[in-house]
Formats: C-alpha cells, sequence, structure tokens
C-alpha cells in the first residue's frame, strides 16, 4: 500500500530548525539524509508475529519506535480488517489489510509521537463491520535523528570522574577493611554490589594510577567479605558466593535462595582482581565457582534460576537466562586453560539459540519475582549478551548478523527514548489508557533527560547501566558493520551521560535530575563509566 507523504517538519520540528546533524566529532549528516533513513527504518517491523511461526512477543510492550504487528483475533467471515489509529491530537490515520495481523507502516509516518489509540474493524465483502477484531493503546516514540545536544566533557574524563565519585565515599572506602556500611542498603545484594566494586576499583587504578593501592586494597577488602560469608563448605551450593544477607525483607521470595546469575558475576570480578594482583587465592575462588556450575548444569545446558542454600533445590520452574554464566565459564577456561569450562559452556548454546527463536527475552533481576509469564517482563540486556557471547564464541557463524541487528531494533524499539516523552500523559483521547499512569508521579515521566535508555517492563524508567548496555551494543555494532548510525548512536547516548553527571562526578542512577539524590546503585555507575572508557577509545573515528 501506497505511505501517504507528510510533513517531516511538522512532525521533528526540532530537527529542522539544527540545519545539520553534529554526530560528536566531525561526522555531519545533512537533515535529509537522517530523517529519511530514520523514518524509512522505523517502517520496517521488529520480528512481526505470524510469520514464519514467529511468536508475539509485544502482548506486553507499551511503545514502539518500529512500526509493530499485533496478535488481533481473525473473524470468520471477514474479507478485510479496518485500521484505525488517533493520534495524541485527536486525528484519525486508516488503512485496509487482508489480515489482522498487518503491520501499521501504511500510516506509521505520520503517527507523531505521542500516545496512539488503535482499533481493528473486520469487515465482510461488502465493506460492512461485523466485529471488532482488537484494540490496543501504546505510545508511538520517536526514532533517532541525532539532533540532541553535544556533550560537556569527553567521555574518558566523565568516566574518571565518576570513578573518583564513588572512590570517595566510606561506605566504599571502608571496604579496606572487608566491613561493608549497611547504612548503604544496597549492600544487602553483596554478589551484584560487590562484583561491582572489585571490577569498579580495578578500572579506577587503572585510570588514576596514584590511587592504585588504596583502590586494589578497596577491591580485596570486597573480595574477602564474598568468601568470608559464602555458602559454608559442605552445603550443597558450599562456596558460592550471597545473592542477599542483611536484609531479608528485600530479598522478597528469594530470600534464603542463590540466584545462579550472581555467582558468575562474582567469578569473572575475581578473575579480574586474579588479572590484577597475581594472587593465587582469587583465581582459586572463581575456580571453585566453575565447579558449582559444572556441577549444577542441567540437561538443557542452563541452570535453575534460583536453589535454595538449605537443601539445593530449585525455587520454582524457571531457568536462567545462562549467558553471564557461559561468558564466566570461557573466561575461566582461558585463564586455567582447563578446557572443560569451556565445554560446560558450550552446552549452553542450543538454549541460548532456542531464545534467539522465542524471543522471549524474560527480565531476571535480584528485585524482581522469579516467576514471570513468557514476554511478560522483556529487557534487552538478555538479547544484547547473547549475541555478545555468539560474537566472541563463532564470530564467523553466518546467522550471527541477522541476530545482531535484530537484537539492536528490538531493543530500541522498546528501550531506548531519543527524546523526552513529557507529553505522554498531557493528551486524553478517547479509548486511551495512559500507560502505568500510577507511576507518573513517582518515577516522573516528565523529568526524564533524554536520550536515555530504560531497564525492563518491571522498571519502565531510564537507568544509566542499561544506557551504557547499549552504547557497548552500539559500538560492537560499529565494529561488526561499520556503519556510522551506529557510533553515532553511541556517541549520542554518551553525551546524554556527560550531560547528566553533576560537578563532583555523579551519574544519577535514574537518569532524572528532579528525583533527590539517593542511594545510587553503584554496579550501574560503575557499569556506565567502563562504557564511558570504552567509547572514548572511539575519539579518533571521524
Amino acid at each position: 500500500m501506497k505511505i501517504n507523504r507528510i510533513s517531516r517538519a511538522a512532525l521533528f520540528p526540532a530537527v529542522f530548525a539544527a540545519g545539520v546533524f553534529n554526530l560528536s566529532g566531525d561526522t555531519v549528516m545533512s537533515k535529509a539524509d537522517m530523517i529519511r533513513s530514520a523514518i524509512a527504518d522505523s517502517l520496517i517491523p521488529v520480528r512481526p508475529g505470524g510469520v514464519n511461526g514467529q511468536a508475539f512477543w509485544n502482548t506486553y510492550a507499551l511503545s514502539f519506535i518500529y512500526a509493530p504487528v499485533f496478535d488481533f483475533k481473525e473473524v470468520p467471515g471477514a474479507a478485510s480488517y479496518f485500521f484505525t489509529a488517533v493520534d495524541r491530537f485527536g486525528e484519525r490515520r486508516c488503512f485496509s489489510a487482508s489480515s489482522p495481523h498487518a503491520a501499521l507502516s501504511p500510516v506509521w509516518a505520520q503517527l507523531p509521537p505521542g500516545p496512539v489509540f488503535l482499533t481493528v474493524d473486520a469487515l465482510d465483502p461488502s465493506g460492512r463491520k461485523i466485529a471488532v477484531s482488537g484494540t490496543r493503546s501504546f505510545y508511538r516514540n520517536a526514532p533517532f535523528t541525532g539532533c540532541y545536544p553535544p556533550k560537556t566533557c569527553s567521555y574518558a574524563e566523565c568516566a574518571r570522574k565518576a570513578y573518583a565519585y564513588f572512590f570517595k565515599f566510606k561506605y566504599v572506602q571502608d571496604m579496606a577493611q572487608g566491613r561493608p556500611d549497611y547504612t548503604y542498603s544496597l549492600f544487602c545484594y553483596p554478589s551484584k554490589m560487590h562484583a561491582a566494586i572489585i571490577n569498579g576499583m580495578v578500572n579506577h587504578a587503572e585510570m588514576i594510577p596514584e590511587q592504585k593501592e588504596t583502590a586494589l586494597a578497596v577491591a580485596r577488602g570486597s573480595a574477602a567479605h564474598l568468601m568470608k560469608n559464602a555458602v559454608p563448605a559442605g552445603k550443597k551450593l558450599e562456596y558460592l558466593p550471597l545473592t542477599y544477607e542483611n536484609d531479608p525483607g528485600k530479598a522478597g521470595a528469594g530470600v534464603n535462595t542463590i540466584m545462579m546469575l550472581y555467582p558468575a558475576g562474582v567469578g569473572s570480578a575475581m578473575l579480574n582482581l586474579f588479572k590484577a594482583t597475581g594472587d593465587r587465592q582469587y583465581l582459586d575462588y572463581a575456580v571453585r565457582i566453575g565447579e558449582q556450575y559444572l556441577r549444577l548444569q542441567q540437561p538443557n545446558g542452563t541452570w535453575h534460576l534460583a536453589l535454595s542454600i538449605k537443601d539445593g533445590s530449585p525455587a520454582g520452574k524457571n531457568y536462567a537466562v545462562p549467558t553471564s554464566v557461559m561468558i564466566f565459564l570461557e573466561k575461566l577456561a582461558q585463564t586455567t586453560g582447563d578446557a572443560k569450562y569451556r565445554k560446560a559452556a558450550e552446552k549452553g548454546i542450543p538454549y541460548i539459540k532456542n531464545m534467539l527463536r522465542s524471543f522471549n527475552w524474560e527480565g531476571q533481576f535480584e528485585d524482581v519475582e522469579l516467576m514471570q509469564k513468557p514476554y511478560q517482563n522483556l529487557t534487552k540486556h538478555n538479547g544484547t549478551d547473547i549475541v555478545f557471547y555468539l560474537a566472541k564464541r563463532t564470530p564467523d557463524d553466518p546467522e550471527l548478523r541477522g541476530y545482531a541487528r535484530e537484537l539492536q531494533r528490538f531493543s530500541e524499539d522498546q528501550f531506548v527514548v531519543w527524546e523526552q516523552p513529557g507529553w505522554m500523559y498531557k493528551f486524553h483521547i478517547p479509548g486511551f489508557r495512559p500507560l502505568e499512569a500510577t507511576r507518573t508521579k513517582k518515577w516522573g515521566w516528565y523529568n526524564w533527560t533524554t536520550p536515555a535508555v530504560l531497564e525492563q517492563y518491571r522498571c519502565f524508567v531510564p537507568v544509566d547501566a542499561s544506557l551504557a548496555k547499549m552504547i557497548r551494543y552500539y559500538l560492537f555494532l560499529y565494529d561488526l558493520e561499520k556503519n556510522p548510525m551506529d557510533l553515532a548512536k553511541a556517541r549520542a547516548l554518551g553525551d546524554a551521560v556527560t550531560r547528566i553527571q553533576g560537578p563532583d562526578g555523579r551519574i544519577p542512577t535514574w537518569c532524572d535530575l528532579s528525583r533527590p539524590v539517593e542511594q545510587d546503585w553503584i554496579n550501574c555507575g560503575f557499569a556506565t563509566a567502563s562504557a564511558l572508557k570504552l567509547l572514548a577509545t572511539y575519539d579518533r573515528i571521524r
């Protein structure tokens, strides 16, 4: 079907006022080329359901950059289906299709960013309505344009300031004596937080050599705490580091369990600390973790998501998305020279390739419930991690490029916000239900600093570590295909980090400057600093 012509200047006035797109450096694209590319790409659906047996993954999705396809019902006797999309101004955009599973491509470019209410009517051969095939409300997100404010400092300087910011805190400094200060309440997640401190301090020591000794003392203290408080020898899960401690209330249903994603993060951090110090005890502990993964691996190649500390039994039916574990085992094999760890990682490849086919990117975090329905809580972390792993493990896999680009489009579609969505609740149209309206005040949708990246459906807000993940993924794609748009997107996100960073070096976890200073998630801050450190190595590319 022919797509109607639109006034691009009316849709994206800020873009057309800019003249050219300055993409962080000397790379300049004309506004016409940038708009043309962004709009053309947005008309192509992401992994459309119903095609070649593909699942409708977007049942719980709230917003889209790329034209979606929905699982509306086929009506007996219907000859065609009439799609009506009402935009935030109350204007109707309509088209007909032979299937209720048609993509919204014919009207997608005409829909301005904002809420949309969609109705699909089934028509008989004479064009008379016989039933409603389906309805859906969602938010139409703006595509990438490149017209965003520039960075306020270099990426390397931003990273250095971030490491220094966390380094000075008393609860970080106290770890040099191996004593967690539980007034920092997020130490209730010891594996996540202390692994982050170890990795962050190793990086800090590298970037600021004059503080190397103190930084590595802090890293050693976090490592000592993890080893000292691990599951005792003789237990079913002996030596595994704890997922929760000190505050059982924050563990929820996971209390007295080990979530099997997190020992891998600790093991990887221990290998980093071994590399930085040469101290064999850290390698030995990583090996102990690795041995448990070998023992606990299931026939399907992965691990139960959570296990009881008491007897090692599964705490629920869900399995772990095993990529982080596989990456750790590969790293352990490389460090020790023992191929058995790599062979164990290889056993997980069929499982993650099945995930690529199912597209169920289940968000698995220590602070959300373990049991979830398929597609209920999607995140971009799992899919991108799988592509990272496959690229290292099987770089010549002919399917890899297709997987990589598909996961980029999915991640951007669902979780990247290029422009401020502040009008989300300002316009009310018939039949439209505000998306997560109860969270409006709590999470401050009006105050997001964009570009930004959301974490997961259950935490549908901008998080700096999510932004960091997409910086890394866009850089990975740039290395793979040398598409300048990928580098431009990485730089746009990096520039946003420099703008939200405070004078003291703080990068707020929630990317929302209106929220009061709180106890930031240090694992997120260190991940963002690391991504900026990596992005700085691309400064030479123009």
